[in-house]
């Protein structure tokens, strides 16, 4: 769903890194949804050849201009259309190796009437020793909730849950060494969470609505030599989420995340790639930011939020098949868990495993979308997107 539709190149905020997802500053119980708070971003770097479909109709459309239409499936929304825009700012220096800076903007629309927009952007300054990311955004958005604890999660039972939730943000990473950033953020907001129900008519009951104050502190590591198709390097971000009263929220917590990927190359083409993520929960944290387990990225196969708990962690594994310049195929099996605490890990193993397809649409910056079809414990879920799952 909206994982898959991020990305590294264009910071802007939808109220659901590879393409599919950059991890978050900021967590909503949607699933995929729920990744593109902060850090989030639709990947328009490779649209140019994939997407950018008005420039075929207009000679004079400018070439640092691109609008990309972005399908995506998720078992929590359904299909989705999402209409992503953004100016690339290049360097003056023709002999600079710097990424473009990106100011951009996206309107998502999902099967289940939900729906979110939002504008912002990616700044790499000072021949990108300094990365400053900013936006806000505005998200509506209808999903199903299973509640807190292994226990309740597997009993399948739900409720439906509509979402609403205007987010800001902004955060300056600075390069201290090599390919390692060290950054200070802030994240606000409010969050208005309800419950539907039906009975004769159907109306919302206001369950909760928290405003929202974080402090963000991310550290990453990144000499993957391709960001929309790695096959060499490793991939590592590690963020603490500190939401406080003083500045500006309802309740005081914390989140602290940590995530690895390190892809190696197979044969000529071919690429192993393996993941591991992990994530805490502590305070008094209501429960949208808690951890959740499953959607695109860790671990298809469940729907997002279907587990949650204050702790979680995932381990997966994938082959990505490059059979010809045209299509991909990719065969991936994993494993996590959520818990209360760390210590209650090794009780309540959560299997998953699948096959994909990837049609590359454009050969230049790689860019390629995706078909998965997974089967966890529950049963079988199927995600469709843009680039690879991480």
């Amino acid at each position: 769903m909206f994982r898959s539709l991020l990305a590294t190149g264009l910071a802007v905020l939808v109220l659901a890194q590879p393409v599919r997802a950059q991890e978050t500053d900021f967590e909503l119980p949607a699933g995929e949804l729920s990744g593109t708070i902060t850090d989030g971003g639709f990947d328009l770097t490779g649209a140019d050849g994939a997407g950018n479909f008005l420039q075929r109709f207009a000679e004079k459309w400018p070439d640092d201009l691109v609008i990309a239409p972005v399908p995506g499936y998720s078992p929590q929304v359904g299909w989705s259309l999402a209409l992503a825009g953004g100016y690339f700012l290049e360097s003056k220096d023709e002999d600079s190796d710097t990424a473009p800076s990106i100011l951009g903007g996206f309107g998502w629309y999902a099967e289940n009437g939900s729906y979110a927009y939002g504008a912002g952007g990616n700044l790499h300054l000072l021949d990108d020793d300094l990365r400053v990311k900013f936006g806000g955004g505005f998200m509506d958005v209808r999903y199903r909730f299973y509640g807190v604890g292994n226990r309740l999660n597997d009993l399948g039972i739900s409720v439906d849950v509509l979402q609403q939730a205007p987010i800001y943000f902004a955060s300056a990473s600075y390069r201290v060494w090599k390919k390692l950033y060290i950054g200070l953020g802030y994240v606000g907001g409010d969050v208005d969470s309800q419950l539907e129900f039906i009975i004769d008519e159907p109306f919302f009951d206001p369950s909760v609505k928290l405003d929202i104050g974080a402090i963000t502190i991310p550290i990453i590591y990144d000499s993957r030599d391709h960001e929309q198709f790695p096959r060499n390097g490793w991939m590592m971000t590690g963020r603490t989420m500190i939401y406080r009263k003083d500045v500006g929220g309802d309740f005081d917590a914390e989140t602290f995340m940590i995530n690895a990927n390190r892809y190696l190359p197979v044969r000529d083409r071919d690429v192993l790639a393996f993941r591991g993520y992990f994530r805490t929960t502590s305070g008094n944290a209501p429960f949208f930011i808690m951890s959740t387990f499953g959607g695109s990225t860790d671990l298809r196969g469940y729907p997002s939020g279907r587990y949650r708990d204050k702790a979680m962690y995932a381990l997966q594994g994938e082959y990505r098949w490059h059979m010809n310049d045209k299509w991909i195929f990719t065969g991936f099996a994993g494993f996590g868990e959520v818990a209360p605490d760390v210590s209650d890990f090794g009780r309540n193993f959560l299997p998953a495993t699948g096959i994909g397809a990837r049609f590359v649409v454009s050969q230049k910056h790689r860019v390629s979308l995706s078909a998965d079809l997974a089967v966890g414990k529950d049963g079988t879920e199927f995600y469709f997107g843009v680039g690879e799952a991480f």
